[in-house]
């Protein structure tokens, strides 16, 4: 920490320790690039060898494996291995005559090719057992059956390779590579197992000896060894680090840190998770590398030495300047914002002078715009405070009016002020965003109250489910619909309007609003601008007394259910009487 301060306490030091940060960069730039480019080609040599030695002990590898297979499908596709598959009782002559031919047909053959076979058994749905052991035999009380409750779960007709140290045999026990496939005969489960010898595997890794010290073997998808030229290797675990990196390919090559190994693997056809590798010692082969990394390190010791000699020399002079618009500015933290002696130079450091001083001349400038704007803040907050209050003077005058016309009996007079009032309580509380369907409707009610008050030829009829009523929806989606009713007939034209208004539950998912009038109409023309309008969609606020308009609240009510998942939708459309508008508003039913 001392040392990080000494430099930042230093323009000259910062800068040196720039420029040295600059020249380590560039040397280690170009060692690393060469270093890099030196091991990616003897890598690429290295593992280019090691492949083709991988690639013909894995075409060896599978070449046994697919061998082993068609004996599996051979066996499982004759006619007397079916037909022993459904032999209940062993003691009999049929029984007999098909373990025969089983074994002449099918084993015999197969087993004279392949003399590394230690054992071939099979096992019936009803537990009777076949088993052909050429070259040991089994213990005492061995049972095909009770190995198959051992054996890992797998799918039938597939077949799993399985490398252990099987004591099933008279002697010590041996390494054997076990196949075993589990059969299903419409429900019948029959299972074969071949034991193998892993000798020919091992003269295949023995082969792929080129002379040096490599390590080769064979790993199953468990990361453990299951192949190797020394025995006491076979069935210890890959360490975890190369595990992990191996793992996660079919195949490649990497050089292994821990190890200085370079590794090469690839995956064995048609073996799932079995792969062979090879570990090829790095360091010998990679002496010119090494060299190369010594020299650069020695030619950037010395560059580094030069330059930081030099860069005291140069930066004596450049940084005095810096020292005193230094002061200057620490002044300016205290209060003294006169400005101070000019720096001198043209250099950036010069501007950077100059233009300090004009900060300072202009700071009293910006204190006074500041102060104003304050005082335009308060303004606004008390303006916002005194429209609440007006709000709240309208709210009480109209009560009283209300109460003025209760007491000298005017009905109709105090049904306008109680309608007018809930639709100004009810358009003013801004934060209420959503409401119900039944708050909507009951604003309808009090618009459509004051509209008949006005004018005497509207007449209006709801027709409502009740199971729809506590649905949530935006705010003022319905008056708009009505208020375009009434001023493109009533005070447009002065002819009378009736309005019907349905809603009703559709699909259980939504609810269908229905606003139908019986008006002019609307022409063909202008009903298709209006629907182009709906689908663009708008929030723009018209100016003076115009009302908000189809197209706002088709955007309203697709933002607000967007937010939720889901879609609703406002269809506008002639009745096919040729008289009236109708406007649908399909909206979801919010989750609860």
């Amino acid at each position: 920490m001392k040392v990080l301060q000494f430099i930042r306490e230093s323009i000259k030091r910062k800068i040196i320790l720039l420029f040295v940060t600059v020249i380590l960069f560039i040397a280690s730039t170009v060692g690393i690039v060469q270093y890099v480019l030196t091991s990616s080609m003897l890598q690429l040599d290295l593992e280019k060898y090691s492949r083709q030695m991988l690639e013909q002990a894995n075409l060896n590898i599978n070449r046994y494996f697919k061998e082993y297979e068609q004996a599996f499908l051979f066996i499982e596709g004759s006619d007397e291995f079916y037909q022993w598959t459904r032999q209940q009782d062993r003691f009999t002559s049929t029984y007999l005559r098909l373990y025969n031919l089983v074994y002449q047909n099918s084993v015999q053959p197969f087993v004279m090719q392949h003399p590394e076979v230690v054992s071939i058994s099979l096992l019936n749905s009803y537990g009777n057992e076949l088993r052909y052991n050429p070259v040991l035999p089994f213990k005492l009380g061995y049972s095909l059956a009770e190995r198959m409750k051992e054996q890992p779960a797998t799918d039938a007709r597939s077949t799993t390779f399985i490398v252990k140290r099987s004591t099933d045999y008279e002697g010590k026990p041996i390494v054997v590579l076990t196949l075993f496939k589990k059969l299903d005969y419409y429900g019948n489960h029959s299972y074969i197992q071949m034991d193998i010898s892993v000798k020919p595997i091992l003269n295949i890794l023995e082969r792929m000896n080129d002379g040096s010290h490599n390590s080769r073997y064979i790993m199953d998808s468990e990361g453990t060894i299951v192949a190797h030229p020394v025995e006491e290797a076979i069935f210890t675990s890959v360490p975890s680090p190369l595990l992990t990196r191996i793992s996660g390919m079919e195949s490649g090559a990497f050089l292994d840190p821990d190890s200085r190994q370079f590794v090469v693997f690839a995956s064995i056809p048609d073996t799932p998770g079995w792969k062979s590798v090879i570990e090829v010692p790095y360091k010998e082969a990679a002496r010119t590398i090494y060299l190369v990394r010594d020299v650069t390190l020695t030619v950037t010791g010395i560059g580094i030495g030069v330059t930081v000699l030099m860069l005291f020399i140069m930066t004596s002079s450049m940084t005095r300047r810096i020292v005193l618009l230094k002061k200057q500015l620490l002044n300016t933290k205290i209060g003294h914002f006169s400005p101070g002696p000019e720096v001198g130079g043209i250099d950036e450091i010069a501007h950077l002078g100059y233009a300090f001083n004009d900060m300072l001349a202009r700071m009293d400038a910006s204190i006074d715009e500041l102060a104003h704007t304050r005082a335009r803040e308060q303004i606004a907050l008390f303006t916002a405070v005194q429209s609440q209050i007006h709000s709240h003077f309208l709210y009480n005058s109209l009560e009283t009016i209300n109460a003025m016309a209760s007491l000298s009996g005017m009905k109709p007079i105090e049904d306008a002020v109680v309608s007018l009032s809930s639709m100004i309580r009810y358009s003013s509380r801004i934060r209420d965003i959503t409401v119900t369907l039944r708050d909507e409707i009951e604003h309808t009610k009090h618009y459509l109250n004051m509209a008949c008050i006005r004018f005497e030829s509207i007449t209006y009829n709801y027709k409502t489910e009740a199971a729809v009523l506590s649905a949530h929806c935006p705010k003022l989606i319905l008056q708009p619909v009505l208020e375009n009713a009434i001023k493109h007939n009533l005070e447009k034209y002065g002819r009378s309007i009736h309005i019907d208004i349905s809603m009703r539950s559709w699909f259980g998912r939504y609810v269908r609003i229905c606003i139908r009038d019986n008006g002019a109409g609307i022409p063909q023309a202008e009903l298709f601008e209006l629907r182009e309008r709906i689908s663009r969609g708008s929030l723009d606020i018209p100016e003076g007394d115009q009302s908000i308009g189809l197209p706002n609240i088709a955007y309203r009510i697709k933002q607000f259910y967007k937010g939720y998942g889901l879609q609703a939708k406002i269809v506008v459309s002639n009745c096919r009487s040729g008289n009236g508008v109708k406007v649908h508003l399909i909206l979801p039913i919010l989750p609860a």
